[in-house]
This record gives C-alpha cells, structure tokens and sequence, in this order.
C-alpha cells in the first residue's frame, strides 16, 4: 500500500508537538544552490590535480551513473587535496560546492530550505555540507521566537549563545555527540548535527556566521576537517568512531526521522541503519522519505520499510517538494512572510508559495494540559481529596463572579521607592478582562495592596480575586548597570521559589481553594529563556506545601503561555513531577580550558546550592577559576562569584581567570 504525503501530515504534525520529529536533510535541499555530487567531485579533482575520465567530466549533473566509479574518482580527489593545509583544503570544499563559483555569501537559500527554516526545529540532521539551513534561520529568526515574546533585557554573549534560536552546528567529535545527546531529554539550543561535517561560506559569510554565534574560527576548523567524500573518509567516520554510531542510534530510536533531499541514499548511512537494526532490532518510531515519483523504479521499497524502518512518500515533482514541507510548516508554527534581512534577496515566486499558498492545517492533537495528584504510594490511587496541580497550555481566564473559591495570580513587578506593584501586559490585560466580565469596577492602580512586609512579594486588587507576586530583589534601591533601559526594579531567579510561597500563603489565608497562576518573571524584560523561571515557580510549589502541609489549598492551575515552555515539557524534556516531589537537581557543568575547549560534567545536588560548592565537588582551586551562570539570575552582581545561587536549569561555566 502506497503512503501520500496527505496520509502522513498529521502523524508529522503531532510528533513535532511532543518534540519527536527530526528533518533529516540531504543535497537535494540545497540544489541548486550548490552543486551535485558529480559537480562537486569535478571541482575536488580540478583543484587536487586528477584527471576526470571524459565520459564524467561530460556527463549532466542529473545522470545515473556508477556509484562506485564516483567513489573512486572521490577517494583519489582527496588523496590529492592532502597536499594542501588545511585551511587551503577547506577552501578547496568551499569553491567546489557554490554552483557556478559565487563567492562567500552569494548563493540564495533555496525555497525548500526556507519553508523548514521558517518553524524551530529543536534538532535538524544533514549530510550536507552548505550553511543554507542555518543562514535561512539566521533570516527568519525572530528576538525571542521560542519565548513567546520579544526580550529587551541585556542578558551577557554566552547567555545569547545558548539560548538563540540560530541552531549550532555540531559534528562527529565526543564532545558534539555528548550535546546532540543531551539535546534529546534536556532543553537546549537548537542544533544542526552535520554527519559529514560542515564548510559554511555558502549564503553568508564565514565571519557573518561568527558574528551570530553559530561557530568560530576553532569550531569552523574542526567541523572542516570532519568533511567526509572520499571511500577512506567514509570508512573512518563510520567505522573508526564508535561514540558517533552509538550517538545516531540513540537518535535514531528516540526521534522519528524525515528525509528530504534523500539524504538516505548514502551508501554508508544505509549500512549505518543496517548495522543499528541488527544490534538493536526495529525502533519504535516510525521513518519517512519524500521522494519524487521518478524515483519510485529505481528505490526498493520493500528494502526501505523491512530492514531500514522507513516509509517512503512519493511526490509528483521535484517542483513540488517546498510546497509539502510549507504545508508542515503551516501545520506546526504559524504562518508568516519569508523575512529577508541583509544581503537576502527577494523571495521568488516559489518560496512565496511555499510559505503563504492558504492550506487547510490537519487535524493533529497535542496534549494541552498534564495533572498531578499528591500520592503516598504506587499501588492505590490518590484519595478523592488530594491536592491536584494541573499544567494548562492556555491563558488565564476570569474566575465567575460570586466563586468564593476560585482566585487567579498574575506576575506584576514592584516600585522600590515606596513598594506599589508595576503592571505588565499579563496583569494589564487579565484586569482588563476582569472588568469587562464585570469582577472589578475599574483597573486604577491604587486599587494594589501589599499582603506582606516590605518590599512585598504578595499583593491583592482590592478584594478581589485577583493577586499579584513580585519576583523581584528586594534591595529598596538594587544597582543598575550603565545604559539600563528595563523597568526600575530587577528581576531574580534566585527569589522567585520564595515569591510564590509568600503569594500562596496570602492566598490561603484569604480562603480561596482554587489557584490559576501565570507564568512568573516572564516578561519583556527578563534574562533568561521563560523556561527558567517555570522551573523555579515549580519549586515554589514544592515548598509552600512541603512548608504548609495543612494549607487550604486544593488545586492549583499553571498556566503556560509559551511554546518555549510547553514543548519540552510535553517531550519529556523537563521532569516535572520529580521537580515537585524532591530538591534533587542534575546540574550542568562547562569546564573551559584556556584554549576554549569544554568538557561538560552533570553534577547532582539537594536543595539550594552555590557555585562555590560545585567548585569544591569538581575540585577546582576557586582562585583559579572564574564563573559565569547561564543565565545569570540578576543584574546585580553578587558580593563574590562564589556566592550565586545554581538552580536546577543553570549552567554553569568555569573557565581560568585572566
């Protein structure tokens, strides 16, 4: 039974919604923007000085030919660049893979590439070698898309760097296989694994590409040295690298894989996917690879689906493919015009079509909400008055008037000079939705009163049920920095556990039994990616219970307003139960020697820890090694670097002092 791509769209669209679908791209992605195989292992041989037979050197880029003659050709083509440095070599690469010999940044992305960049893609895999994919999101990237909303807080270069949604081009080495690795059950900066290594130079130039934090100048020099075409580079990257089989099978099990621009047909991935089929058996997730139709004589399809555990989708025309992957993209992420910044050129008609042609979205679910009840045990359901907390991917909503139960938390900031809460958008917009339902009779602001000593966490509108919690440093004049542009008071990471205890308590002491909370120190103007603050909020939970075990409160209601959030906990990403039950926290560690080079190590700690602490743990001399956090929970700087507090989405990087 032949699969359309109709039949397969809304199972593609619900796996990206619980983070398990991965693209997996080939050349066909960047043609022709950049050259064949044949093409470029033409050029290869022009610049190593080998001979071209004259049946090759003729043949049109599109022609079936022997594979294993091009193999050849290959293998002695990279033979004779080893004549050359390695820069010199690398630069080699560059001018035979740009069609027609267009210098650095001068090839447009093609409309294929474009229509997937145009959604986030936690993880993309290729054998190619171009920037395409990454200068198209580089392009279409928008200053906090992932978080919802657009961020004008300063937050330090590493911080960008992890928390950009320009993805990172990581290759086969130990260190890169570790990052895919941990990109898999753990929020991440998105990546784009280059299997076969990575060139870059093609739709941006290389110093564009540094400048927008993909890689610098050691990380473009290792992932150069890592381009596979020849047969003994072939043999090595699959046969001689045993951490880079085992990374792609862990990959290959937990993802389900959409080929485009077969990228499949690669001798050794097939093998490669043999090879893990054997020693692991059959994966759980279903594969699949666009294909156009005159491919369907030529691809053993019993072959694909019985021993490779991959369905493939024909298509009519190659013309054809940018509008199915528009048509995804349209599904999962919303619809918007291809943006062109730069030296980006119009987009053609193609890409227009791709990216706005009107398409009827598929039917997909998507988990929108996940409980928790408090249980003491595995064997017997939780009593029919245990305390509930529901996760909604929704926004708030105004309690009905005459509950008595019911009351709903928003995040509101807070004046230092004389303690009155600073109104965002979330608590602007839930009080304008308050009196238009008739709950409150006006949104003035001196309606605000403090529920606890000053500087306050907890604030009340009146009497109604609606409260406020201030997130925020309780210094009457915290310090900011030159050129601040942000509210007066400063955000921190580090109080927001102990801004939700003190919110819950006044809530419980005014009687109400059901709590809608938004998200927390979310804002505009915030450091860090919203997923921190969600996590400490979490913890904020814990405690108020773990410290008011006879509290009145029976339900509490999270509610998300960010994909940011929402996706890795739905992927599993982000152990949420475990974060309400018990202080235990997996804590990263980035240890950078004075070469640059890192070496990550996950620490486990209980309760609240500090950064001297881990340098003790990893026995590190602390005069020797200055810290940064990612993200740094404040502005203000604290009295010693050894003071700041790690929480269990934190960072934490060590590198020599200068």
């Amino acid at each position: 039974m032949e699969i359309s791509f109709d039949d397969i769209l809304p199972y593609l669209a619900s796996a990206y919604r619980r983070g398990a679908l991965a693209p997996f791209i080939g050349s066909g992605m960047s043609r022709p923007a950049c050259t064949s195989w044949l093409d470029l292992l033409r050029g290869l041989a022009d610049a190593a000085g080998v001979d071209v037979p004259a049946h090759l050197r003729e043949a049109a880029a599109e022609a079936r030919l022997d594979t294993s003659e091009l193999y050849r050709l290959a293998d002695k083509a990279v033979l004779g660049l080893a004549a050359l440095d390695a820069e010199e070599r690398a630069d080699a690469y560059r001018k035979a893979l740009s069609q027609g010999g267009k210098p650095a940044g001068a090839c447009d992305v093609t409309a294929q590439t474009a229509a997937l960049a145009r959604c986030y893609w936690p993880l993309v895999l290729t054998t190619n070698y171009d920037d395409l994919y990454v200068v198209s999101r580089m392009r279409q990237s928008r200053a906090g898309e992932m978080a919802g909303v657009s961020r004008t807080g300063t937050p330090s270069r590493e911080a960008r760097r992890d928390e950009t949604d320009v993805p990172e081009v990581l290759g086969r080495s130990v260190e890169d296989c570790h990052k895919v690795l941990r990109s898999l059950e753990s929020p991440t900066r998105p990546i784009l694994w280059a299997l076969q290594g990575f060139l870059g130079g093609q739709a941006a130039r290389l110093d564009a590409l540094e400048e927008e934090l993909v890689l610098d100048a050691r990380r473009r020099s290792e992932l150069a040295s890592q381009v596979v075409a020849g047969y003994q580079q072939y043999q090595h990257a699959v046969n001689a690298q045993p951490h880079f089989r085992r990374a792609f099978a862990e990959v290959l099990s937990r993802r389900s894989l959409l080929f485009l621009g077969s990228g499949i047909l690669e001798d050794y991935l097939i093998n490669l996917f043999g090879e893990i089929a054997h020693h692991y058996g059959p994966g759980p997730h279903p594969h699949f690879a666009l294909f156009s139709a005159d491919r369907r004589e030529t691809l053993d399809v019993r072959f694909l689906q019985t021993r490779l555990g991959i369905a493939p989708v024909f298509y009519k025309d190659y013309s054809e493919l940018p509008e199915l992957i528009g048509r995804l993209t349209d599904a999962v992420w919303e619809r918007r015009a291809p943006a062109t910044s730069g030296t980006a050129e119009a987009p053609s008609g193609a890409v227009k079509k791709a990216l706005g042609s009107a398409v009827k979205a598929p039917v997909a679910w998507m988990p929108d909400e996940l409980g928790f009840s408090l249980s003491d045990g595995a064997t017997c359901l939780p009593a029919g008055g245990a305390r509930r907390l529901r996760l909604r991917y929704a926004p708030l909503s105004v309690p009905a008037a005459g509950d008595g139960r019911a009351c709903v938390v928003v995040s509101v900031g807070r004046a230092p000079a004389d303690n009155r809460p600073l109104l965002g958008s979330q608590a602007k917009d839930f009080l304008d939705m308050a009196r238009q339902a008739g709950l409150v009779a006006d949104t003035a602001p001196g309606g605000w009163r403090p529920l606890d000593g000053a500087p306050s966490y907890a604030f009340r509108f009146g009497d109604a049920p609606i409260f406020g919690v201030a997130a925020r440093d309780r210094r009457a004049e915290p310090p900011r920095a030159a050129g601040d542009d942000g509210p007066e008071d400063s955000r921190d990471l580090g109080v927001i556990a102990e801004a939700i205890c003190a919110t819950l308590r006044a809530v419980d002491a005014a009687g109400f039994r059901r709590v809608h909370i938004g998200p927390v120190a979310s804002g505009k103007h915030r450091l860090w990616h919203p997923l921190h603050p969600f996590v400490q909020t979490l913890a904020g939970f814990r405690e108020f219970f773990r410290e008011n075990p006879d509290a009145g409160i029976e339900h509490l209601e999270h509610h998300v307003f960010s994909p940011a959030i929402w996706f890795p906990v739905v992927a599993g990403k982000v152990p949420v139960a475990e974060m309400l039950s018990s202080g235990m926290m997996k804590i990263w560690v980035d240890i950078r020697d004075a070469g640059g080079i890192s070496e990550i190590f996950a620490v486990t700690a209980c309760g609240p820890t500090r950064v001297g602490e881990i340098k003790a743990l990893c026995g590190l001399a602390p005069a020797r090694w200055s810290t940064e956090i990612l993200p740094r929970p404040s502005k203000v700087e604290p009295s010693s670097a050894d003071d700041l507090l790690v929480t269990p989405t934190s960072i934490v990087v060590f590198s020599p002092r200068r």
